[in-house]
């Protein structure tokens, strides 16, 4: 079988159980039914994924995600304003749910995609699908078809959708009734200041905060790595200086600069693009600049996936 495969033979191959990475708007999934024990298991073993980091499920619409979840009227209006789109919310399930995907907990992280390929598999399928990012545990995220294939040595079939258009991660949220807050568990394209205007205009008194929590998707302290190393510097010290400083701790690497420029949606949209061309030699030593300017909105999320694709940190 070729690698790159059509929408038919995709959708035929995840009616029988089997695995193919689909295109999100996001990055590319590894996409398995979600009522095949089987197919789940397989996914964790290819990515090489443990199995407390849960999975997230794939819905075509509103309706279909609320049948594997209990009622709750933030979750509701959430996907509402924001769905399709790059929002992962976080629920109370139900019966319906392996404990599998969810890593034995009571909530599971529901998504209903936008990329167009993806919404036309899901409309045609019996099920949801798990699909968490096409590539080994840890690593970089795939972004285009090419990167699925070398991640698994061009033995998993990819429905190629082009270049993602965002480029990063969901956001992932977990809607609070009880304290009445939003908690942002994982920062993305939509953004905190995205969700303060959808509860302004929704009228909703709930305030919105960051929250690190280590079971949801992406949320281990070491991920999106390269295969070369990144080092973050805080510094305002020109590139020549940057260099002869990292020169001295690093004498035998050749330095790879990751421009970050100035849209934080561009940046976003080729970010890890970049770290997998950067990295293509292992005698690369990639370093970015961390500026006064990059904080806040989208620049939040850029800096969470650098952050934890980092081998360290130099403030100089």
């Amino acid at each position: 079988m070729k690698m790159q495969i059509s929408f038919k033979l995709a959708l035929s191959l995840l009616k029988e159980g089997k695995i193919v990475a689909l295109p999100t708007e996001t990055v590319y999934g590894l996409a398995g039914r979600i009522d095949r024990e089987k197919t789940l298991e397989k996914i964790f073993r290819l990515k090489k994924r443990p199995l407390f980091d849960p999975l997230i499920v794939h819905c075509f619409d509103k309706r279909q995600a609320l049948e594997y979840s209990k009622k709750n009227f933030l979750v509701e209006m959430l996907f509402d304003y924001f769905s399709p789109g790059p929002l992962t919310v976080v629920v109370q399930k139900n019966k319906k749910v392996s404990d599998l995907i969810t890593a034995g907990r009571s909530t599971v992280a529901l998504r209903i995609p936008q990329h167009p390929l993806m919404k036309k598999v899901l409309k045609q399928l019996p099920v949801p699908l798990a699909a968490p990012s096409a590539n080994l545990y840890g690593q970089v995220s795939p972004v285009r078809a090419s990167h699925v294939l070398s991640s698994f040595n061009h033995k998993v079939p990819v429905l190629n959708g082009g270049p993602c258009e965002k480029g990063l991660e969901s956001t992932i949220v977990y809607p609070d009734l009880l304290k009445k807050k939003i908690f942002i568990l994982r920062p993305g394209i939509i953004t905190k200041e995205n969700i303060k205007v959808f509860l302004d205009e929704c009228k909703l008194n709930f305030a919105v905060e960051n929250k690190n929590d280590p079971f949801q998707p992406g949320g281990g302290g070491s991920h999106y790595k390269p295969k070369a190393p990144l080092y973050i510097l805080e510094t305002q010290k020109n590139n020549r200086e940057i260099k002869k400083f990292l020169l001295k701790k690093f004498p035998n690497k050749n330095l790879k600069n990751l421009e970050l420029g100035f849209s934080p949606f561009k940046t976003a949209r080729t970010l890890y693009y970049k770290l997998r061309q950067l990295s293509n030699q292992r005698e690369n030593l990639i370093f970015v600049q961390k500026k006064p300017q990059q904080k806040g909105g989208l620049w939040e999320a850029i800096w969470n996936r650098l952050d934890k694709a980092s081998s360290g940190y130099y403030k100089f």
